[in-house]
């Protein structure tokens, strides 16, 4: 008796061991997450008390997944993401973002200001569209592809307009465009 009551005792000094153990690697986890933060672009915290911490490797990490994304698409497919990410800034009423996709000449032919390039989005695209790419052509480094624009809200069959879009790809996801209307 006095033998299994010392396996009892050497049994809860193990067990008092692992779970001290236990806690020692959770607490320096912790200390390591801690001593590993990166530098902050914003920082807020929520009402309820909880920090909320946005770090630049996280848009680092979000950019660079777009780019391998965009590296293994064919050209076409390539070219249209890049008309349809225009075509979402506009929906999403970015238009400081869609007006940056544009061809610098472009701009200052057609659009000098984003205020002007507002007008013309609003008066011209709705806010929620469907788009069918219908034609696709390359001349060197530019492309042109064809879009039939529709309002998803109001339009019907055949009330789409037809645009043509002129792509300069710099490199992947490096891009300059330009439209225009027929």
């Amino acid at each position: 008796m006095n033998k299994r009551k010392k396996n009892k005792i050497d049994m809860s000094f193990i067990m008092i061991w692992i779970v001290l153990l236990f806690f020692i690697l959770i607490v320096i986890g912790i200390v390591n997450v801690l001593e590993n933060k990166e530098e902050v672009d914003y920082h807020g915290n929520l009402s309820t008390g909880i920090e909320i911490t946005y770090t630049n490797s996280v848009v680092e990490s979000e950019k660079d997944i777009e780019l391998e994304k965009i590296q293994g698409m064919k050209e076409r497919n390539r070219i249209e993401y890049y008309v349809t990410k225009f075509i979402n800034y506009l929906e999403a009423e970015k238009y400081d973002e869609a007006y940056e996709l544009l061809n610098k000449t472009y701009k200052q032919n057609y659009f000098k200001t984003v205020k002007d390039f507002k007008e013309y989005a609003q008066t011209n695209f709705s806010k929620m569209v469907n788009v069918e790419y219908t034609n696709f052509e390359r001349s060197g480094d530019v492309y042109v592809i064809w879009a039939n624009i529709t309002d998803a809200i109001n339009g019907g069959p055949n009330s789409g307009k037809e645009f043509n879009f002129v792509v300069k790809e710099n490199t992947y996801n490096d891009f300059e465009l330009s439209f225009s209307a027929n």
